[in-house]
């Protein structure tokens, strides 16, 4: 199998029941969630939003300027070169946090446009600042660049706010889904995986022809990009041997923060530790250059606690589910934002790791929602204070 692993027909029909498992007790928790009336909270129009957008815009173009050494990496090295000598949890302030801050202040210019009631100065102004914005998150999070967990929810987010006619239902996002997994990001894997920068790519583009007829589109599918099945069917395997982590794998997740200098005995993730089982058992059919590899929610849950474990999280999925469908039908652009976002994130979340997918979206909604709220906590809090002073 792609992850080295021997094929076994018993660990396919285990693998099979599990997932049918956790699908049927996910879509009955899920449907009965959303049999619920959940109420929708007043938001009010800020005054001082065109005021916000513009701070945030300088704060946005004063990030690119402290990080264009690092963002020219990318695109004149290859992806992962420009990485090199970087721990993981400066990586996810910086590519989850910081430069992701263009990316709330563009959803609320464009929620100040669609809102405005008149034509004005203001109007105009928040409009050309929007395009500043997307021009903004296109240098930063360009879509030849940016690694696939973000391009997608960053970009699909951002297609909803423009066009929302395009993704307001469950119909049409799974059409455009399903083309943008079959088509869209095999082609573009073959370019972030390729091995060459972007500047070699323009200088000899004869070399993304090479990328086309030597590995293909389809190739994609039988490669590691795809390897959750299999994974999973490993980790029941391992756990045939070695048993139950009882919570251990998910402590590591869910405490992803706390750094190993403080907890010295913290779990690596279930995708790097299946990594590990695999070298160590199926060493001999060849090893990998890595040993981080995907490993589904629903394996997360059986490693964890076993057949509770997948009932469990299939729950916990379902809610988690509900409660952003309750915010995307908020009227706060930001939690929209956030909802839809973790909506497109779940491709990269139930294919796994937990600690990774999990990290991630924790980064995302503290740059969404979080890091906004705070700067306006602190806005009001100063005005109040001058207000005050003025008195």
């Amino acid at each position: 199998m792609p992850n080295k692993m021997i094929y076994k027909d018993y660990l396919m029909v285990k693998t099979n029941i599990y997932i049918f498992l956790f699908n049927v007790v996910f879509f009955v928790a899920y449907r009965f969630f959303m049999s619920r009336k959940a109420k929708l909270r007043p938001y009010k129009f800020d005054k001082f939003l065109p005021i916000h957008i513009v701070i945030l815009f300088a704060i946005s173009f004063t990030i690119l300027l402290l990080n264009f050494d690092y963002i020219k990496a990318e695109y004149f090295d290859h992806n992962y070169l420009a990485l090199e000598g970087t721990s993981k949890s400066a990586l996810l302030l910086r590519e989850k946090i910081v430069l992701m801050v263009p990316f709330p202040a563009f959803i609320l210019s464009v929620y100040y446009v669609k809102k405005a009631k008149k034509k004005n100065t203001n109007y105009y102004i928040i409009i050309l600042f929007s395009l500043l914005f997307l021009i903004l998150l296109l240098a930063i999070k360009n879509p030849l660049t940016e690694k696939r967990n973000a391009l997608g929810p960053i970009y699909l987010t951002i297609i909803f706010f423009l066009v929302p006619r395009l993704l307001n239902t469950n119909f049409k996002s799974l059409v455009f889904l399903f083309f943008a997994m079959v088509i869209i990001f095999p082609t573009i894997s073959l370019i972030t995986h390729s091995g060459y920068s972007l500047e070699q790519l323009r200088k000899k583009p004869e070399l993304l022809l090479y990328q086309l007829k030597n590995h293909g589109v389809s190739n994609t599918f039988t490669t590691l990009n795809y390897d959750a099945f299999i994974n999973f069917s490993a980790t029941i395997e391992q756990v045939e041997r070695d048993g139950f982590s009882y919570g251990r794998q998910l402590s590591g997740g869910v405490f992803f923060f706390v750094p190993r200098k403080i907890w010295k005995d913290k779990p690596i993730s279930t995708g790097e530790y299946i990594g590990q089982y695999l070298e160590r058992e199926y060493k001999e059919k060849g090893k990998r250059s890595f040993n981080n590899l995907s490993n589904p929610l629903v394996s997360e849950g059986y490693i964890n606690f076993g057949i509770v474990g997948i009932i469990l999280f299939a729950i916990g999925l379902a809610y988690f589910l509900f409660i952003m469908s309750v915010w995307i039908n908020s009227l706060d652009p930001l939690k929209i934002a956030a909802g839809f976002y973790a909506s497109m994130h779940m491709i990269f979340f139930l294919r796994g790791d937990f600690t990774n997918g999990y990290a991630f979206l924790i980064a995302s909604f503290a740059v969404i929602l979080l890091i906004p709220k705070v700067y306006f906590m602190l806005f009001r809090t100063a005005l109040k204070k001058q207000t005050r002073n003025a008195e």
